[in-house]
C-alpha cells in the first residue's frame, strides 16, 4: 500500500488523482483505494475496496477506479476480476486505471533501494503491464477501451475502458 506519509509516493499519487478525477462519475468503486484518499472527488456513493471485496458485494456502479494496483496482483487474477467487474459496472460505465510501464522497472527499483519510495511497495510488483496487455485485458472482458496515454514522462500508463451500454 501507498505510504502516504512519503512525500514523493503523495507526490505521485496525486499526478495519477489528477489524470483519473475528470473521469470519475457518479457511484464509484475505487479498487484497491488505499485509505480513501479519492473519496473527495467523488459525489456518488464511494465503496473503497482493498484485500477484503466483500464491500462491492450487492452493488453496482457507474465507475471503477484502479491506481496503481494491477501491477501487484498475479497477472491471471486481475483477468478474473476484470470478469468480475463485468458484474459490476452498469452498461455505459467507466473503468480508469493506471499501471506503471515497463520501462519503469528500473528506475522504481532504483529509488525504492536509494530510500525514496517505499521498497516493499515496488517488491510487491509482479508484472509490469504494456499496451497491448492492457487492451487484451479490456477486450477479454467486453470492455472497449477509449483511451491509452503514457504520463510522467513514459514511466506511467491509463487506460480508460467502458462497458457498452
Amino acid at each position: 500500500m501507498i505510504n502516504t506519509k512519503n512525500p514523493f509516493e503523495k507526490l505521485l499519487q496525486n499526478m495519477r488523482f489528477s489524470k483519473a478525477k475528470r473521469y470519475i462519475k457518479g457511484d464509484v468503486l475505487d479498487f484497491g483505494g488505499n485509505e480513501g484518499e479519492l473519496k473527495p472527488f467523488v459525489k456518488g456513493e464511494y465503496t473503497i475496496v482493498n484485500y477484503d471485496h466483500s464491500p462491492m458485494e450487492g452493488k453496482t456502479f457507474d465507475s471503477i477506479i484502479s491506481l496503481a494496483v494491477i501491477e501487484h496482483i498475479d497477472y491471471d487474477e486481475v483477468f478474473k476480476i476484470f470478469e468480475k467487474f463485468q458484474t459490476k459496472l452498469r452498461n455505459g460505465g467507466t473503468i480508469f486505471l493506471t499501471t506503471p510501464t515497463p520501462a519503469s522497472k528500473p528506475l522504481l527499483e532504483l529509488l525504492a533501494n536509494i530510500g525514496i519510495l517505499e521498497k516493499q511497495n515496488i517488491e510487491e510488483h509482479k508484472h509490469y503491464w504494456n499496451k497491448k496487455e492492457i487492451t487484451e485485458l479490456a477486450e477479454k472482458n467486453g470492455f472497449e477501451m477509449i483511451k491509452y496515454q503514457k504520463f510522467q514522462l513514459g514511466m506511467n500508463q491509463y487506460a480508460l475502458m467502458r462497458k457498452p451500454a
